[in-house]
């Protein structure tokens, strides 16, 4: 066991969070490589992957490796990566782009996580009852286990494989190989089997059908169509925003909240599940309409109270731009599938801060790559090169303008700024415009200049403002034209702020120093107090984030380079 795995696995007994923490080896993610290499076509082997208990993310970190060492030769790629993780301390150590469907797979559900693949090296004291709801209440078509040898005289597993009712002539289960951890990271001597276990040949709802059966117990019925209606969605979403608006307690109210509701909307359909077949036949409804509606109103519930948690962190979507909080949104729509409970709360929080700051930083360059050109740009003192016109941002030339700074005062076309289109030009100027203002408003928050009332003007090229917070200083001045440019006269400040903040991160500038001997006079002066104005959200201060009242943070909240206070999205 090297030194660093050794004090990750001090650091969890201490926690209380060593689940039977024992990480993937190379070999046993190497013998499933193989298997996808060989026996499947396309270029998404993999497809959606769902890793629980996923530790260290070993899996998929091997997955990589074993691709980078194969070339062009074979491609096994994971197209995403979701986990279920219980430890805290592993799940703070996740990267960005992983997301957390769950922390307890004792509490979560498989029937409506829609992947390709499930992957799981469970903890060998539950790996019985793991591997029967993995088989049983899984939707994709490969699941891969390493699970102890001793499996095949296990009555559990094995009825459960022959629920499955395979197709004559079709491989259910593959073993791919035998393994132990004598020397693996953390030693074991437990014997194990690589499975894999075929569902590619199921229909999807297969596992939504067998928690059915199994919790409610309901008959077949014959497949007519049930026509029951149900409260609108958006009736309750008014009323949960009414108490959330209300409440001390956001979390407890969330939680408590959906834990009652489901509970009664299982209650409801045991208590339909439980009358008598042939009556409720008579009136129409039938087992699979009955399925279909629950399915339904699960999903909506979810839904319902994930939509309601996300609105609560305002305070941090509210510095995204147009975009950023669109890609948030997006790649938060997979979460509404989790399980409503605090744990699962607390790594929402972890992953939206996470990608918060990729978004804040991304779309700060971006806002200075698109303002970019000729006319706008002053080159660092020790730049002599001639700057390189160019389209767009993302463009090869744009990336060979280095070592320079924007002026305050910028022309540019409407598509340097982010935020939506113009719309239709002939539309009303605050239809065209609204949101690309915003856009550099949110930015500037990111970098310590709160935005406050935006005046926007009454038609083409009359004067536009922003005010800062204190409604009394100008943040920015704007005039959108006809022919689609628009020109802003930035505070001087913000724009010594920006500059700084994209040259460090950039790393065109290392220190403070560097400003006074790179920067224009001009853009230099007193521009050293900016060198740590771009504001990071840190992951280890989540719990305060969580279970503080209505408080804001120390500046010790954020990274030491890196300070801010922020009001506090949830309030426990």
């Amino acid at each position: 066991m090297n030194k660093q795995m050794n004090e990750l696995i001090v650091e969890l007994k201490e926690a209380g969070e060593d689940f039977e923490f024992y990480p993937t080896t190379r070999d046993m993610v190497r013998r499933i490589w193989r298997f996808q290499s060989d026996n499947h076509s396309g270029h998404y082997r993999f497809g959606k992957v769902l890793d629980i208990g996923c530790g260290k993310c070993d899996f998929r970190k091997w997955v990589k490796e074993l691709n980078q060492e194969a070339g062009d030769r074979s491609s096994v790629d994971i197209y995403e990566y979701f986990v279920i993780e219980k430890s805290h301390i592993l799940i703070d150590r996740l990267d960005p782009d992983v997301i957390v469907l769950g922390t307890d797979f004792n509490e979560a559900t498989l029937i409506d996580k829609e992947v390709d693949t499930i992957f799981c090296n469970p903890p060998y004291s539950e790996y019985e009852e793991w591997t029967r709801r993995i088989i049983l209440e899984s939707c994709c078509d490969d699941i891969f286990l390493i699970i102890p040898s001793r499996w095949k005289q296990n009555r559990t597993i094995q009825l459960a494989l022959r629920s499955l009712k395979a197709p004559e002539g079709k491989k259910l289960v593959s073993v791919l190989g035998h393994a132990d951890f004598l020397n693996a990271e953390r030693n074991a001597r437990a014997k194990v089997d690589i499975l894999h276990i075929d569902k590619s040949w199921m229909d999807d709802d297969a596992g939504f059908d067998y928690m059915f059966d199994e919790t409610f117990g309901m008959p077949d019925d014959n497949g007519d169509k049930w026509n029951a209606e149900f409260e609108a969605a958006e009736q309750q979403a008014r009323k949960l925003k009414t108490e959330l608006a209300a409440a001390k307690n956001k979390v407890e109210l969330l939680c408590n909240g959906y834990e009652e509701a489901r509970t009664e909307l299982f209650n409801h359909f045991k208590t339909i599940a439980g009358l008598d077949t042939a009556v409720l036949e008579s009136v129409g409804v039938h087992k699979k309409k009955v399925k279909e509606a629950l399915k339904m109103r699960f999903s909506g519930l979810k839904n319902l109270y994930w939509k309601a948690a996300f609105d609560c962190l305002d305070e941090i979507t509210s510095r995204l731009t147009t975009t950023s909080r669109r890609n948030l949104l997006e790649r938060f729509a997979i979460l509404k599938s989790v399980d409503f409970t605090p744990s699962n709360l607390y790594a929402m929080i972890v992953w939206v801060i996470k990608n918060y700051n990729k978004f804040t930083e991304q779309q700060m360059i971006d806002l200075f790559k698109g303002m970019s050109s000729k006319e706008n740009v002053r080159n660092y003192v020790s730049n002599k090169r001639v700057f390189e016109e160019f389209c767009s941002r993302y463009s090869s030339d744009a990336k060979k303008n280095t070592h320079y700074t924007l002026d305050y005062r910028i022309i540019c076309t409407e598509y340097a700024l982010p935020g939506e289109g113009w719309h239709s030009w002939d539309n009303h100027i605050e239809y065209a415009c609204r949101t690309k203002i915003e856009d550099i408003c949110a930015v500037a928050n990111s970098l310590g200049f709160q935005a406050g009332e935006i005046q926007l003007p009454e038609t083409w090229g009359k004067r536009g403002t922003v005010y800062m917070a204190d409604e009394k200083t100008v943040l920015f001045a704007f005039r959108c034209y006809l022919n689609r440019n628009v020109h802003i006269k930035f505070n001087i400040e913000l724009m010594k702020a920006l500059n700084v903040a994209v040259a460090r991160k950039l790393g065109w500038i290392r220190k403070p120093s560097d400003i006074a001997q790179e920067f224009p006079p001009e853009m230099a002066k007193g521009a050293e107090r900016y060198f740590n104005c771009f504001r990071l959200l840190d992951v280890s201060k989540v719990q305060k984030l969580i279970c503080a009242q209505s408080e804001t943070m120390d500046d010790n909240d954020c990274s030491e380079e890196e300070q801010e206070q922020v009001e506090l999205p949830i309030s426990v």
